[in-house]
């Protein structure tokens, strides 16, 4: 059966995704609607891309402006074309000033006498974003929006390793563990709908306090924990004496006022410290702050405190 050439445009134009054909040497002999559309939506001239013009030349261009993707998308080009492959498939960002999207470039050959390729960018962007969704759930918190503990705990690796590389002498990665005081009895006399208000007033005044390079984290329950990279012990300790007083002004519940302060733990983690021993040595240092009411520049860990009382921390 012959198929009349309007036909085989009007099935074109039908494609839901921004598709071309090549020629076996790469040039554009036919696009379709969306891929006309896709140029002129995003500031571009269909003539730059459009029929006549050399793909190969297209993805050479903007791989040598620095752009990765295309260089990929160009060795997936000519890999095709020249039989070396039956398919190249790559999926790339293509972020606007005002939306971020994400596509596959498909390119399959053309069988036959004609040789060439169908090359088409099918939007990715749905289920892109979902994938982010879903990580991002499992690694924030899903009340206050801050990472948890699983997040901490990759934060603060990457802040160790960050200190291996930079071959300091001293140490400079500091961690508080924070515990509200008081927090039980706001549950108890005003209901868990006030308790959450206070967690996210209390994570809001947290992050108020620290800087871009700082990380905060909810644990679970009314338990927080901070990574501050490059840092020291008086800085440490002063930014927990920050937090303390933020963590003391009053809550509204209810009408009434009412004080949930905060218990802080600080340690500087030693070179080499796995992050599972700083955030223990970190929860020690809290909680002999919450059992002794020592302020947070006087208790730092324990290790701390046998260095304060002379003995070297052995």
């Amino acid at each position: 059966m012959l198929v009349e050439p309007s036909f085989a445009t009007e099935v074109l134009n039908a494609l839901p995704d921004a598709t071309a054909i090549l020629d076996r040497k790469g040039s554009i002999v036919a696009v379709n609607r969306v891929w006309r559309m896709f140029a002129l939506d995003n500031g571009g001239l269909p003539e730059a891309t459009g029929v006549g013009v050399n793909y190969l030349n297209v993805c050479a261009r903007a791989a040598e402006t620095g752009c990765a993707d295309a260089g990929e998308v160009l060795t997936g080009l000519q890999a095709v074309l020249s039989g070396a492959t039956v398919e190249s498939d790559r999926e790339y960002a293509c972020p606007s000033p005002a939306v971020g999207r994400w596509f596959n470039s498909r390119i399959t050959p053309i069988g036959g006498s004609t040789g060439g390729a169908v090359v088409s960018h099918v939007n990715i962007s749905r289920r892109i974003r979902s994938e982010q969704d879903l990580a991002h759930r499992a690694s924030h918190d899903s009340l206050t929006g801050l990472g948890n503990r699983m997040q901490f705990a990759d934060e603060l690796q990457r802040a160790l390793g960050t200190q291996r590389g930079r071959r300091r002498s001293k140490a400079d990665v500091g961690i508080l563990y924070i515990d509200l005081d008081g927090f039980k009895a706001v549950n108890d006399t005003f209901g868990h709908d006030a308790g959450d208000e206070v967690l996210l007033d209390a994570a809001h005044r947290m992050r108020s306090q620290l800087r871009p390079q700082d990380c905060v984290a909810r644990l679970g329950g009314d338990e927080f924990a901070i990574c501050a990279q490059r840092i020291e012990t008086q800085g440490l300790a002063q930014l927990a004496l920050r937090l303390e007083a933020v963590l003391a002004k009053p809550h509204q519940i209810h009408g009434r006022e009412v004080v949930v302060g905060g218990s802080i733990g600080i340690h500087i983690a030693a070179a080499g410290e796995s992050v599972g021993e700083a955030i223990r040595l970190a929860d020690q240092a809290m909680y002999l702050v919450k059992a002794s009411h020592h302020d947070p520049e006087i208790v730092t860990s324990p290790a701390d405190l046998d260095l304060r009382n002379g003995d070297g921390g052995h």
